[in-house]
């Protein structure tokens, strides 16, 4: 039901407005080739990119790399770049350098779909109106994915983020409603 994350830049309001959509993960033969590891659900956006905007693990703008190529399978993890680098040690030196895109950049959702980053915040309600809390967290679960609910009280809960318990997300008045089972809350 939901999809995204969210990421770093220099400060706190930048941290906000950035998505990693990846990472460097090892450089790749003596040409300067990089490794990276999508982190997002549109990998295929990577070969429609001419570059890459690179950042430090604390959210620094470190530079853009210009891809030249790039194959691999991104369903398998990886994909090879081949950009601006020209040797080994240039490209390890990237090793561990986020990739990440502004929000505009995003790929168009379809319906029944929401940024992770657009729900954290919402407030929760059951099919009565009554609040239940909020969401503070989004976890992505092998078989589901599950919304974390801060109630007035700060206890933790967890609603499956599945058709059978989210009824309705309507980011324009900041709610979900769910329908609960006995024993869920």
């Amino acid at each position: 039901m939901s999809t995204s994350s969210k990421n770093d830049g220099t400060d706190r309001e930048l941290l906000t407005r950035k998505i990693s959509i990846g990472y460097i993960s090892a450089a790749h033969g003596v040409r300067g080739e990089i490794r990276i590891v999508p982190l997002t659900d549109y990998p295929e956006r990577f070969s429609h990119m001419d570059s890459l905007k690179l950042y430090s693990p604390e959210g620094a703008f470190v530079r853009a790399l210009r891809i030249r190529n790039i194959r691999g399978d991104a369903g398998r993890g990886e994909l090879i770049v081949e950009g601006d680098p020209t040797d080994r040690d240039e490209a390890k030196a990237l090793v561990g350098l986020s990739i990440m895109i502004d929000p505009e950049e995003r790929a168009p959702l379809t319906k029944g779909e929401f940024w992770v980053d657009d729900l954290i915040g919402l407030q929760v309600r059951d099919g009565e109106g009554h609040a239940l809390g909020r969401v503070s967290d989004f976890f992505a679960t092998g078989g589901s994915e599950l919304y974390e609910v801060r109630d007035e009280d700060g206890a933790l809960h967890y609603i499956p983020a599945v058709a059978e318990f989210v009824k309705d997300i309507d980011l324009s008045s900041g709610t979900i409603t769910v329908e609960l089972i006995e024993g869920l809350w």
